[in-house]
């Protein structure tokens, strides 16, 4: 038999191995919290529907690291655990829990990439069969010259139930959205209209494809794409304003459930407890989305996306890395010279400045060359004042959007160049 004192210490080692399990599922529970909440702001342009040719494509760089941000791949397969599977979507997330700032990047599934455990070109979104997360992971890693350690993977198995648990979202549908697919026993009819989505309607959404397809770039001067990726960006955004509603947080207990089924993630739970730490920093108006940037292109008798090298690095610079985005010039004909905005123009994009437009002042008696910016980009125009020798005008409110500036042509750079009195 055993003493009284073997007995206690029997019990206390039996408590203490319970508090290790219970300390356990606490972290566990919060970091499938935390993924699933991710999962679901990222999971939601997942498309069912995948392509299942294959061809060679080129490659990129190195990959680089910084501490200060936390790159997660989130990745839609046709299911969790199942072989030969495609990710459907590739959408990495940058994070960075100082300052609540994120930015998800979508990479349209026939995007070209070296797999170098396969030593081939292919579409991205093939990589999942042939290597896994890991893989995909690693392709990204090198396309896009960022570390990616973690990732998110989901599938539409309780896609439906997630979204019937928040409540639906409320979409404005822009028109009438019809498609029937017997096959994979798809049938999507959507009238136009603000509404709120049920989980079978939210799918429907996501998975609707248009004579654009996935991606297509419709105006190749302003930057402007179309397709479904576009109206999925459009779904991430109303679904993050749903999920940060204080409404959600009496609803975790059911999310964490669902989660437990549809979501894996390698992500530590130090890490996802960090984040969990610092919610309080994230909010809708923080978020930011985009496309990778690049053309379709027929190589082989296959269609890819073709990555625009130079956009994407200036579009990787400002979303992964933080650092701001050129500004957007406008420039203006303030003194009434013939050809003067156009002339400045030119003058600007050879020093490298970004000039999106040109047009007239609303009237030719400025003295004196301005720059009109907003409060936010005050300390980006200095150099620019000096260069054209131009007062600096902040303009708060909505006077001016972020992001850009206005150069109003004065009289005094006619004078100083020599061409006027």
């Amino acid at each position: 038999m055993l003493s009284p004192e073997e007995i206690a210490q029997r019990k206390a080692e039996l408590e203490a191995r319970r508090a290790l399990k219970r300390k356990y599922r606490r972290r566990q529970i919060i970091s499938y919290t935390i993924a699933v909440i991710l999962g679901l702001i990222l999971m939601v342009i997942v498309a069912h529907y995948s392509y299942r040719q294959s061809v060679r494509v080129e490659s990129a760089g190195q990959a680089s690291a910084d501490s200060r941000r936390l790159n997660i791949l989130v990745l839609g397969t046709d299911n969790l655990g199942g072989s030969g599977s495609r990710a459907d979507t590739i959408l990495l997330a940058s994070i960075d829990s100082r300052t609540g700032d994120v930015a998800f990047l979508a990479i349209p599934r026939d995007t070209r990439v070296w797999l170098q455990s396969q030593n081939r070109w292919d579409r991205v979104n093939a990589a999942y069969a042939y290597g896994g997360p890991e893989l995909v992971m690693d392709a990204v890693s090198h396309l896009l010259n960022v570390p990616v350690p973690y990732y998110v993977q989901t599938d539409f198995e309780g896609f439906s139930k997630i979204v019937d648990i928040l409540g639906g979202i409320e979409l404005t549908i822009e028109k009438e959205m019809v498609y029937e697919d017997k096959a994979q026993n798809l049938y999507i009819h959507l009238t136009p209209g603000t509404q709120i989505l049920d989980g079978d309607k939210a799918l429907q959404y996501v998975r609707y494809r248009d004579r654009l397809g996935d991606i297509a770039l419709v105006d190749p001067f302003k930057g402007e794409y179309d397709g479904r990726v576009e109206r999925q960006r459009k779904f991430i955004t109303a679904v993050a304003e749903k999920v940060f509603s204080p409404a959600v947080i009496t609803k975790l207990p059911q999310l964490i459930s669902q989660s437990l089924q549809i979501v894996k993630t390698n992500l530590p739970w130090n890490v996802t407890l960090s984040l969990a730490v610092n919610s309080g920093k994230f909010s809708p108006e923080r978020i930011t989305t985009a496309v990778l940037p690049g053309n379709s292109q027929v190589l082989n008798g296959a269609w890819y996306w073709i990555v625009n090298e130079q956009k994407a690095a200036q579009l990787v610079d400002t979303l992964i890395w933080g650092k701001p985005e050129p500004l957007k010039l406008t420039v203006l004909n303030g003194n009434g010279q013939s050809g003067i905005a156009q002339q400045v123009a030119n003058m600007l994009r050879e020093e490298g400045y970004e000039v999106v437009s040109l047009g007239n002042a609303q009237h030719f008696d400025f003295r004196e060359t301005q720059i009109v910016v907003s409060e936010k980009d005050r300390h980006r125009v200095d150099e620019l004042a000096a260069l054209l020798d131009a007062a600096i005008l902040v303009q708060t409110g909505d006077g001016q959007e972020a992001g850009t500036a206005t150069v109003i042509v004065g009289g005094n750079f006619k004078s100083r160049r020599g061409v006027g009195i």
